[in-house]
């Protein structure tokens, strides 16, 4: 099994340190056999705190996802909460997983009621968006999104690749204990990044409290491994009505061209 792990930005050298934790940490929980390849964004203007700069974005990343089924993955992740999910699911033949929407799913299955805990306030308004188009309102708490405060940055999150308990977690349980306070009883890390190298830091509950602190980009991993196995073994990837339907190639094509894109 091959999946194609798809960053949302350029490979950024001074976050070198998090290129070369990200695939150990994560890969090392992937079934026997699964190939997992990293991609960067050629063109990404490395920014996606932003409504507009998401939608941007998303455009590069729904190419990165076509050229990765071009290339013969068998199901590709989108590595960000701001996720072009539903447009590379439109697209592509292959399962299409995000971080977003898997840990979700998988949340549901832990507690009751859960949060997530993200990096800036831009993204926490993206990702409830998320969560309303998602059906899941119901399985969370009140202002289910909530960021850390002061917000991420670059030092924060190299930090953290070595230590991430001198502020992240911190940061990340100053805004947690609200959350559970307000009913949560599960707590997804709404990044990419830290959640993988929470884990690796052994660093799983709330201190002081039975609330899980979910990886939610190796979980969302693991539910790829679970939708390709079952478009394996059944046939069956995704509709192909409604929303998923198909679209006229010549249509996307002139669409495309318009757009500089060459198939």
């Amino acid at each position: 099994m091959k999946l194609c792990w798809i960053h949302p930005t350029g490979r950024n050298p001074a976050l070198e340190p998090l290129w070369n934790t990200l695939p150990e940490t994560v890969g090392g929980a992937l079934a026997q056999g699964v190939q997992l390849d990293f991609r960067f964004l050629d063109n990404s203007g490395g920014f996606t705190r932003s409504l507009y700069a998401e939608h941007l974005n998303s455009v590069l990343m729904v190419e990165a996802a076509i050229k990765a089924q071009a290339d013969g993955y068998d199901g590709v992740f989108l590595g960000c909460w701001n996720d072009p999910l539903w447009e590379a699911r439109e697209m592509l033949d292959i399962p299409v997983a995000s971080v977003g929407e898997q840990s979700m799913l998988a949340a549901l299955a832990m507690g009751q009621r859960f949060a997530v805990i993200t990096v800036s306030e831009k993204t926490a308004a993206a990702i409830e968006r998320d969560i309303i188009g998602y059906g899941l309102t119901d399985r969370c708490i009140r202002q289910p999104v909530r960021s850390i405060q002061p917000f991420s940055d670059v030092g924060l999150l190299l930090e953290a690749t070595h230590s991430p308990t001198e502020r992240f977690i911190p940061r990340l349980e100053a805004v947690a204990r609200q959350c559970i306070a307000d009913g949560a009883d599960v707590i997804l890390v709404g990044c990419a990044y830290y959640g993988p190298l929470l884990r690796r830091a052994g660093y799983r509950h709330v201190q002081g409290t039975q609330v899980p602190v979910v990886d939610s980009s190796t979980v969302a991993l693991k539910y790829l491994e679970a939708m390709v196995g079952i478009a394996q073994c059944t046939g069956l990837v995704k509709s192909r009505a409604n929303l998923f339907a198909g679209v006229a190639p010549a249509a996307i094509a002139q669409a495309r061209k318009a757009l500089g894109f060459s198939d």
